[in-house]
């Protein structure tokens, strides 16, 4: 594959991508996160250094080194082979016999994205949980609200991926595909009244 990892790309101060295009690789890897659910696996590993973006721009997963079969459909305990990495394993990884599941996977992709979008892994989902667990005060900065140039439901979405409690989060890659295009239709139906009135008041002048 041609192309350079997530995390060379964010460690790049001279590689800046639009909205447009983080937008773009979090689809595509959503649809590679599907496919991989469908098929009854846990990917397990995601993080910006398992994330190939090739010189046509379209992210590749790869690295399934701790990929676990028949995993997806259904909540599931690991207890061999704990692969974590600070800042995009959800809890669970951390826990010998932990529950599993798409939901998971959902966190790490979040984390991926978080910090392709603000420069900075999040917090160490332990100590989000020692701090929730001990003081109810969680180190987690949500995206909402710190980057404007993002449509507000998108970064939603994956704040909400990236909430500690797996009942919390995104449930499947189908369930977050949905929401970022439902978000787009809604776009889309305010742009054109607007685009009418701009035509009228042109063809009125």
């Amino acid at each position: 594959i041609h192309g350079r990892d997530l995390l060379d790309i964010i460690e790049d101060a001279d590689e800046i991508l639009s909205p447009d295009m983080v937008r773009d690789i979090l689809v595509k890897s959503l649809d590679a996160m599907d496919l991989v659910h469908r098929n009854d696996l846990l990917h397990r590993d995601i993080s910006p250094d398992n994330i190939l973006v090739d010189k046509w721009g379209s992210p590749v997963l790869i690295d399934f080194g701790a990929a676990r079969e028949e995993a997806s459909k259904s909540q599931t305990k690991n207890s061999t082979m704990l692969v974590v990495k600070d800042g995009y394993s959800p809890h669970e990884f951390y826990i010998s016999g932990g529950l599993q599941g798409p939901f998971s996977d959902l966190y790490a992709l979040g984390a991926t994205m978080y910090h392709l979008i603000s420069g900075e892994a999040p917090p160490i989902s332990q100590s989000r949980v020692a701090g929730l667990t001990e003081n109810d005060y969680d180190p987690y900065v949500p995206l909402l609200g710190r980057f404007p140039q993002y449509e507000t439901s998108f970064l939603e979405a994956i704040d909400r991926a990236l909430q500690v409690a797996p009942k919390h989060r995104m449930q499947s890659a189908k369930e977050w595909l949905e929401t970022i295009e439902t978000a787009t239709k809604k776009v889309t139906k305010v742009k054109i009244p607007e685009a009418k009135m701009i035509n009228k008041t042109i063809s009125e002048l």
